[in-house]
């Protein structure tokens, strides 16, 4: 299990990004060859993973779409530029349209948990914070927003 998908976590999030993204350098890492928008993007996209304690796997990356349309201010347009480049259509057609279907519903009883998990929460995560948020601790960032992992 990844330690900042521990609820208590007292890890950074600098640090948890940093543990999410060697996990993910194992499979590509794209984030060198990204604009400056792409970069921002995907440090959002980071931060909501450690943040909502979601691993890497397709199921993971469902969790963290949802968390981050109904717990973050992430605006659908960035959302969109953020998944629309060539690697992640190259992904998606690798799985199988089909078969990403099954996935996705496979995974609603965990999306309707995660909208009633952000329904809860204290305050929306604000995605154009995480810069200032990445010295503190997951745990004080999770309580002050009322996450539950």
């Amino acid at each position: 299990m990844l330690k900042y998908c521990d609820p208590t976590s007292t890890m950074t999030l600098r640090e948890a990004i940093q543990e999410l993204r060697a996990v993910e350098e194992q499979k590509s890492d794209i984030s060198v060859k990204m604009s400056t928008d792409m970069t921002q993007a995907f440090e959002h996209h980071d931060a909501v993973h450690v943040l909502f304690g979601c691993g890497t796997t397709i199921q993971d990356e469902i969790a963290a779409h949802v968390w981050m349309v109904f717990g973050t201010t992430a605006k659908l347009g960035e959302m969109h530029r953020a998944v629309a480049n060539r690697e992640h259509h190259n992904l998606l057609s690798g799985i199988g349209y089909l078969k990403l279907f099954s996935i996705w519903v496979s995974c609603l009883p965990r999306i309707f948990s995660i909208i009633t998990k952000c329904l809860r929460m204290r305050k929306r995560l604000a995605l154009e914070e995480v810069a200032k948020l990445k010295e503190q601790p997951l745990c004080d960032i999770r309580r002050e927003h009322g996450i539950v992992v």
